[in-house]
């Protein structure tokens, strides 16, 4: 983003703010090495099996030490790749708590915001220029970092090693949730910002609306699309589907769930459930299919969220400074 191809308030902004921004492509560029070296180490772990001339589940006893050194290094691959999951599941609260909440809060703590408004730039006008500057900064390279995440997490044994679309980390760091998520976190830390107006309070405040809003999102998600119920003996979700219930339909079709048969008779759940008139299995599912509806809802939502809360914004400011 060059501040010199931008004008009035949004060359300010971006002047203003630029440490901020820096840092924030900086942790993406990190984001994308870690990522980059993960896939790189994998494909070197696979390279250095075949070059033993053995194979994952070789018995062979020559082949132990490089089997081990596989395994350690594709667990280790793994783990860059769940680090950055972690990072991208806490990138909204960092960008509302850290960037929009104190960009706004510091100038309407300091009184700067009234230099701005003296030269023929509006409230409103001012308030979108803070809003459209770090949005354009999520828009250009959020969906980059999905993309790369997408692009490592997806390549390499991931039968071995697996993690699976639907973990909590792993759903909001590639598709278009991440962008979703992302925004939600800058217009909530905008709101919160003029709301607050005082910057410490504002990064508090922020990151816990924030991370209360993702915790909400992440608990109802599996409610976002109908689930498909599997009903039989000797159920599995099976083709990467997300498992959500299990337990026997009686004849009247009641449900007996799975935990609490466990919770009453940890040893003998299958004979807790038929003493219950249980008759046949049933397993709730969200499968692979499922995965993109599921994307696609909950980004509905978010970006419903945002302009909320960038609506609200505008008018709080607009109420305050008329």
């Amino acid at each position: 983003m060059s501040a010199l191809a931008l004008k009035g308030p949004y060359w300010v902004t971006t002047r203003q703010h630029r440490r901020a921004l820096w840092w924030s492509l900086a942790l993406a560029a990190v984001a994308v090495a870690v990522l980059a070296a993960s896939r790189w180490w994998s494909d070197s772990a696979v390279d250095a099996l075949r070059a033993a001339g053995c194979t994952a589940d070789n018995p062979d006893s020559s082949c132990f030490q490089a089997q081990r050194d596989y395994v350690d290094d594709q667990w280790f691959a793994r783990h860059l790749v769940e680090y950055t999951a972690m990072g991208m599941l806490v990138l909204p609260i960092l960008l509302g708590a850290f960037v929009a909440g104190p960009m706004l809060a510091r100038e309407l703590e300091s009184g700067t915001y009234r230099l701005a408004w003296t030269q023929s730039v509006s409230p409103a006008r001012w308030l979108a220029a803070k809003i459209s500057v770090p949005a354009a900064l999520v828009l250009a390279v959020v969906p980059l970092l999905s993309l790369v995440f997408y692009w490592s997490w997806s390549t390499g044994p991931v039968d071995d090693f697996p993690t699976y679309w639907y973990e909590p980390t792993m759903f909001v760091s590639f598709g278009i949730v991440p962008v979703a998520h992302a925004l939600l976190g800058l217009a909530l830390g905008t709101v919160v910002g003029v709301l607050a107006r005082r910057t410490v309070v504002a990064m508090g405040v922020a990151t816990v609306v924030i991370g209360v809003a993702l915790a909400v999102l992440s608990r109802l998600r599996d409610g976002l699309w109908p689930i498909r119920t599997l009903t039989g003996d000797g159920l599995s979700a099976e083709g990467h589907a997300w498992p959500l219930g299990r337990g026997m339909l009686t004849a009247s079709g009641e449900r007996v769930l799975w935990e609490d048969c466990f919770a009453a008779q940890p040893n003998a759940v299958e004979r807790c459930m038929t003493d219950r008139g249980g008759v046949t299995g049933f397993l709730d599912i969200h499968p692979a299919s499922h995965y993109w509806p599921l994307q696609l809802v909950e980004t509905g939502i978010c970006l419903a969220l945002a302009a909320l809360a960038a609506l609200a914004a505008f008018r709080v400011l607009r109420a305050r400074h008329p």
